[in-house]
């Protein structure tokens, strides 16, 4: 029975290894979302988000306490004197909003060339797989909807070199997400 198993098994365990095409397919979104390197570029944009939630955060609380501050003057104050300040402070406020929204939108946009740099570095990696399948064409499967035969997924392998590589050289990280 063992032999039969494996007179039938032995051809399809031969031909994974000595697959050659000139197609491979790739989920770059996994191979960032899985690697060492990718993990640690979503951990500096959630670091650099945090940082700036603590931020704005101060400037509510020191609006709020300010907006306190001008409720108690408005007996004191006359209706004209009020409202400039009231108008001054309104407009304050809504500058720091627009200040954050655009923080927060340079943050999404640091990510996003984070995530560029990212899929560049790994043609180091992909570059010598495609030399090994004599492949041509590596194409993203989280790009375009593919059907395609499962042997010719390099995304597990790329994810591996690049830990790899990443682990001997962990500089790779601020090479990506320097002068963002």
């Amino acid at each position: 029975l063992f032999l039969l198993i494996f007179a039938f098994l032995g051809p399809l365990f031969s031909q994974q290894k000595s697959i050659k095409t000139a197609v491979l397919v790739i989920n770059s979104i996994k191979v960032f979302e899985k690697s060492q390197l990718g993990n640690d570029i979503l951990v500096s944009s959630q670091e650099a988000a945090l940082a700036l939630k603590k931020e704005a955060n101060l400037n509510v609380k020191r609006f709020e306490d300010e907006e306190l501050e001008l409720t108690k003057k408005r007996k004191v104050l006359t209706k004209k004197e009020f409202n400039q300040i009231a108008d001054d402070f309104d407009k304050r406020v809504q500058k720091t909003r627009n200040l954050y929204d655009l923080k927060d939108s340079q943050l999404r946009s640091n990510l996003e060339s984070w995530k560029k740099k990212f899929i560049e570095f790994s043609g180091r990696v992909i570059q010598p797989i495609m030399a090994n399948y004599n492949a041509y064409i590596v194409l993203d499967s989280s790009q375009i909807d593919l059907f395609f035969d499962n042997r010719i997924d390099i995304t597990e392998q790329v994810i591996l070199e690049l830990d790899s590589l990443y682990k001997s050289d962990p500089k790779y990280l601020e090479l990506i997400i320097e002068n963002d």
